[in-house]
């Protein structure tokens, strides 16, 4: 009888652990499939320049690219800005409308910087980044990208490869919302007309 009770014991332990570990589970697994695919805002003027941002996110990568243009309708090249992340972990399931907005769905994510370039599509821009040694290069060659992650341009060192982001992003139908911080979480996402992410 002794020994009935002392199996009785052990099979509920071991029906509880399994439990446990099955809502353990199911809470933290989230994949990214419903941002994959390309987003991208509208052409916007910002000081003397023209921006389109465009976010890219394939499997456990996403692209974070900015293109200058000197034109209203985005068309005439200036630079380009491109960041690239790997390690994409989709975490939990944000509480609205604490993030800015009254719709959607969305959550937090975590990634690693794996490649930060600039490339230069401007004439006059190679001749003056190669005649300042900007970001300390000196080879500047029309719309090639150089590898600029953390150096130091126009007096600001910037990020470098292996830096760990904390990220929140809204989804509200076609359109995505998002923001990166080194730090920790934000605690709202802008959902301005420029931070307007539209699926292409």
């Amino acid at each position: 009888m002794k020994n009935f009770y002392i199996i009785l014991i052990l099979f509920f332990s071991f029906a509880i652990f399994s439990c446990a570990k099955k809502s353990d589970t199911s809470s933290t697994t989230t994949t990214n499939t419903e941002i994959e695919g390309t987003w991208q805002t509208p052409c916007y003027v910002s000081g003397s320049y023209y921006y389109i941002k465009k976010v890219t996110v394939s499997g456990t990568n996403w692209t974070d690219t900015t293109e200058s243009h000197t034109d209203s309708s985005c068309a005439t090249d200036y630079n380009t800005w491109t960041y690239t992340y790997g390690s994409v972990s989709i975490g939990n399931e944000l509480t609205f409308p604490s993030y800015g907005s009254s719709g959607g769905s969305g959550h937090d994510f975590t990634l690693t910087l794996s490649e930060y370039t600039y490339t230069v599509q401007n004439s006059s821009s190679v001749s003056s980044n190669n005649t300042n040694s900007y970001c300390g290069i000196t080879d500047w060659v029309l719309n090639t990208a150089h590898d600029v992650a953390g150096k130091t341009c126009g007096g600001s060192t910037l990020q470098s490869i292996g830096t760990a982001y904390y990220g929140i992003y809204i989804l509200d139908g076609s359109k995505l919302f998002w923001t990166l911080s080194s730090d920790a979480y934000n605690d709202s996402v802008p959902t301005g007309d420029n931070d307007t992410f539209t699926k292409q």
